[in-house]
């Protein structure tokens, strides 16, 4: 698997449209693409040139945390990502109530008149993942591993 560091100006230009869209302005020190478009972020204490050895090795989607890929035209926030950059969020956050929750979290998408775009969703301060609104729909993007299962 090919995996792609980004320099300076492409993190800047990442870190911009993040800022935009939800308000990050603060990212792991390093930001790699691997497969299917998603990018992960790692702060460790591995160096880019360690990254590549171990890469020969073993497949570095193990390292660091999946944040967001390029989706639809948008930076979609991965579920693990839109949990650990929760905080910085400010902007594109649609709070949900608990039934709502509970409908998102089985992986349905929730019938909420928004404005189109990547929207954060939160309930009760926490970030439950991302979804996109095509302006009557909040898309869901919660993987299924990530989903509850209910039993009948």
């Amino acid at each position: 698997m090919k995996v792609e560091f980004y320099d300076s100006k492409r993190r800047k230009k990442i870190i911009e449209e993040l800022n935009s869209n939800f308000g990050i302005t603060e990212l792991p020190k390093v930001i790699f693409a691997t497969g299917r478009d998603k990018m992960r972020g790692f702060s460790g204490d591995l160096t880019i040139d360690e990254i590549y050895s171990l890469d020969r090795l073993a497949n570095v989607e193990f390292i660091g945390i999946y944040l967001f890929k390029e989706d639809l035209g948008h930076l979609r926030l991965g579920f693990d990502g839109a949990i650990l950059l929760g905080k910085q969020i400010i902007k594109n956050i649609v709070e949900i109530d608990e039934k709502q929750l509970e409908k998102w979290m089985t992986g349905h998408s929730l019938e909420i008149p928004l404005e189109r775009g990547m929207y954060a969703v939160r309930h009760n301060g926490d970030i439950f993942g991302c979804g996109l609104s095509d302006g009557k729909i909040l898309i869901n993007f919660v993987p299924k591993e990530r989903r509850i299962r209910r039993s009948s």
